[in-house]
C-alpha cells in the first residue's frame, strides 16, 4: 500500500466527483434519442434493469479492487494477477485518445456561450452553429481553415482542469461541488422551462409512453445494456483509481447505489427537458416528433438552440443555460476520465510530481486535438469516436470481468465487498453476474465489430476511417501492451 496516496475529503465528495464522471454528455444527447427510438418508457425499464442487475455489480467490483490494492487499474490488476495489467492499459490510452475529441466539444460549448450571449444565433441557430462555430468544411476530404476561437477555448478549458486537479483528490473537492451540482439545478430550470410550452405534452408523450412490444427487440437490449455502460463510465478505470483514493475499509455497495442513482436521475432530467423543448419545437413547425429529433452533438449545437430560439420570451437566457449545462457536464466527465490516466502513470513514475504527469498527458492531448479544431473537425470526431470509444470500453469490460470471474474469482471480490459493511452481505447471485458479464459483452462486441463488416462508417472514405478510427484503435492495444511490460521491468 502506498502510504502517502492521498484520500478524498469526503464519501459525499466522492459520490459527487463520481456522478460528474458519469453524468456526461452522453446522457444528454444519446439517452433521450435512444428512448425514443426503443419503445419511450419501455427502453428506460431496460435501462434501470441494465444497472441493477449489471452496472451495479461491476461498479461495486471495481470499487473493491480499487480500494484493496490502493492502486491505479494497470497496476492493481497487475497485483491481482499477474500479466494481465495490459487489460486496464487499454482505457488509459483509449481515454488519451477519447480526449483528443472531448475537449474540442467543451470548446464548442464555451464558444456558443460567449457567442449566444450577443443573441445573433437567433436568426438561424441551425446554420450559425455550422458556419460560425465549426466553419465545417463540406467533407471530411476538406480540412478548411484551424479555428483559433476553438483553440483559445481549449486551452482555458485544460488550465481549469489542471487547476482542479493540481493537488489530485486533495484539490478536487470544492470545484465538484459546483461542476456536479450545477447540472441538476440547470438541467430543472430549463425543464421548468420546457413543460410550460405549448406542445411540450406531446413531446413528453413520444419520451414516455412505453411500447411495451419493443421489449421483444433484441436492438433495444443492447442499446439499453450499451448505454448503462457507457454511461457510467464502467471499465474505464475510474472506479478503480477513484477506490485507491478511499479508505480501505469504506463502505461499498449504498455509495455505489448513490452514484448510479444521481446518473439516472441526470439521464432522466435531460430526457424530460430535451423532449419538452422538441414537442414545443415541433408544435411551432408543425411538423411530427421524428422530423424534429436529432441525437448527438447536433441535438445540442443545433436542434436545441433553434427550439431556444423560438421561445416567445427569454431566449438568449436559456441559450446561455443550454450551454452551461454542456460545459459543466463535459468539465466533470474530463477530470474524471483524467483521473485514471494520470493516476495510472503517477503509479508507475511514483517519483515524478503527480501534477508534471498530468501536465504531459494535458500537452500530448492537446496536440491530437488539433485536427478537431479545423473546419472538418466534425467528422474527424465522428469516426475516432465510434471506432475508439466503441470498442474500447466493451472490450477492457470483457476482459476484466473475465479475470475476476474465472482466474481471480467472484467470492474473493464479494468478500471484499462484505468487509466494507455492517451486517447486510451480498447475494450469491453476484458471482453469476460476474460469470455471465464477459459472454454478454463479447456477444455485443461480436455483433458491433460483425456490423463493421457491412459497408463502410458513414460513407467515409476508407483511408479516413483508416487514420482517423482503426489505426488509433490499435495503437491503443499496442501501447498498453507496451507499458506493461515497461510496468513489469520496473516491479
Amino acid at each position: 500500500m502506498t502510504k502517502s496516496r492521498p484520500h478524498w475529503a469526503s464519501n459525499f465528495v466522492y459520490i459527487l466527483a463520481a456522478i460528474g464522471c458519469a453524468a456526461g454528455l452522453g446522457n444528454f444527447w444519446r439517452f433521450p434519442m435512444l428512448a425514443f427510438e426503443h419503445g419511450g418508457a419501455a427502453f428506460i425499464f431496460a435501462l434501470l434493469l441494465a444497472n441493477i442487475l449489471l452496472v451495479f455489480p461491476l461498479v461495486m467490483m471495481e470499487t473493491a479492487i480499487g480500494q484493496k490494492m490502493q492502486l491505479a487499474g494497470p497496476q492493481a490488476f497487475e497485483k491481482i494477477k499477474k500479466g494481465t495489467g495490459w487489460i486496464q492499459w487499454i482505457p488509459v490510452f483509449g481515454i488519451i485518445i477519447l480526449l483528443m475529441y472531448y475537449v474540442p466539444i467543451l470548446a464548442w460549448g464555451i464558444k456558443y456561450l460567449v457567442m449566444s450571449i450577443s443573441g445573433d444565433f437567433l436568426a438561424n441557430p441551425s446554420a450559425y452553429f455550422t458556419e460560425n462555430i465549426l466553419h465545417l468544411t463540406d467533407s471530411v476530404t476538406n480540412l478548411g481553415t484551424f479555428q483559433w476561437g476553438l483553440f483559445a477555448a481549449l486551452v482555458g478549458s485544460y488550465l481549469f482542469v489542471l487547476y482542479a486537479l493540481r493537488k489530485n483528490v486533495l484539490s478536487l473537492g470544492p470545484v465538484v461541488k459546483i461542476t456536479a451540482t450545477a447540472p441538476f439545478v440547470l438541467l430543472f430550470i430549463i425543464l421548468l422551462r420546457g413543460v410550460t410550452l405549448p406542445g411540450a405534452e406531446e413531446g413528453l408523450r413520444a419520451f414516455f409512453v412505453p411500447n411495451w412490444s419493443a421489449l421483444a427487440d433484441i436492438k433495444l437490449w443492447q442499446a439499453a445494456v450499451g448505454q448503462a455502460f457507457f454511461s457510467a463510465t464502467l471499465a474505464a478505470g475510474y472506479f478503480i483509481i477513484a477506490g485507491s483514493h478511499r479508505q480501505p475499509n469504506q463502505e461499498i455497495p449504498r455509495t455505489s447505489a448513490w452514484v448510479l442513482a444521481g446518473n439516472f436521475l441526470v439521464s432522466m432530467l435531460a430526457g424530460i427537458a430535451v423532449f419538452s423543448t422538441l414537442g414545443f419545437m415541433a408544435h411551432q413547425q408543425g411538423v411530427p416528433i421524428s422530423e424534429a429529433a436529432k441525437g448527438g452533438p447536433m441535438l445540442v449545437f443545433s436542434v436545441l438552440p433553434t427550439a431556444v430560439s423560438m421561445m416567445p420570451t427569454g431566449a438568449v437566457f436559456f441559450a446561455v443555460l443550454l450551454f452551461l449545462v454542456v460545459i459543466t457536464l463535459a468539465i466533470d466527465s474530463i477530470i474524471g476520465v483524467l483521473e485514471p490516466v494520470a493516476g495510472s502513470f503517477h503509479d508507475l513514475f511514483p517519483k515524478k510530481k503527480y501534477s508534471k504527469i498530468l501536465s504531459t498527458v494535458m500537452i500530448v492531448t492537446g496536440l491530437g486535438a488539433i485536427p478537431f479544431l479545423t473546419g472538418a473537425g466534425m467528422y474527424f470526431l465522428d469516426i475516432t469516436d465510434h471506432f475508439v470509444s466503441g470498442y474500447f470500453l466493451l472490450l477492457t469490460g470483457m476482459l476484466e470481468t473475465a479475470v475476476v470471474a474465472y482466474w481471480v474469482g467472484p467470492e474473493k471480490i464479494r468478500k471484499w465487498i462484505d468487509e466494507t459493511t455492517s451486517g447486510c452481505k451480498i447475494p450469491r447471485i453476484f458471482d453469476y453476474i460476474l460469470y455471465l458479464t464477459p459472454i454478454l459483452l463479447a456477444v455485443l462486441t461480436g455483433v458491433t465489430l460483425y456490423k463493421e463488416f457491412q459497408e463502410p462508417y458513414g460513407g467515409y472514405p476508407m483511408n479516413y476511417l483508416l487514420w482517423a478510427g482503426i489505426i488509433p484503435l490499435a495503437l491503443v492495444i499496442v501501447l498498453a501492451f507496451y507499458f506493461n511490460n515497461l510496468q513489469r521491468k520496473k516491479s
